[in-house]
């Protein structure tokens, strides 16, 4: 692969902002999200019709070795993806990595991002409530 997309990865990297959100429901939901990227490594804009995708990785492998890498989601518009910990099989108390690549409609990809570390919670009974104290 050119370094067509090298600064773009970078800049993915910076703009990996991975908001975790809990999101009412059965599941436990977080969303990993991320600036679009909109211009070549070189700063040139792309031109009309050109398309990105995003595909989003998880590993515990702070380095991100490929054969580490488990997608959350793929070929996927969306400057975000949602996902839950335990469907991802991620252990809980762990730390893991997130990153993101950037893929053109014309098959350019850019490098991954750098890795974006996140404790994975830990899921703990609720302290007990409604304690009293009566005298006797």
């Amino acid at each position: 692969m050119s370094g067509l997309l090298k600064r773009n990865a970078l800049t993915i990297l910076t703009l990996l902002a991975l908001t975790f959100t809990a999101i009412p429901a059965f599941a436990e939901s977080y969303t990993a999200s991320w600036d679009p990227v909109t211009a070549y490594s070189d700063g040139v804009a792309f031109e009309a019709g050109k398309t990105v995708t995003y595909t989003v990785y998880w590993s515990t492998d702070p380095t991100l070795s490929v054969a580490s890498l488990k997608p959350i989601m793929s070929a996927t518009a969306a400057t975000s993806a949602t996902f839950d910990p335990t469907v991802a099989t991620m252990t809980r108390g762990n730390t893991v990595y997130f990153t993101v690549k950037s893929i053109l409609n014309s098959g350019e990809e850019s490098g991954l991002s750098t890795a974006v570390a996140w404790s994975v919670p830990k899921k703990t009974p609720g302290a007990p409530g409604g304690m009293k104290i009566i005298k006797l």
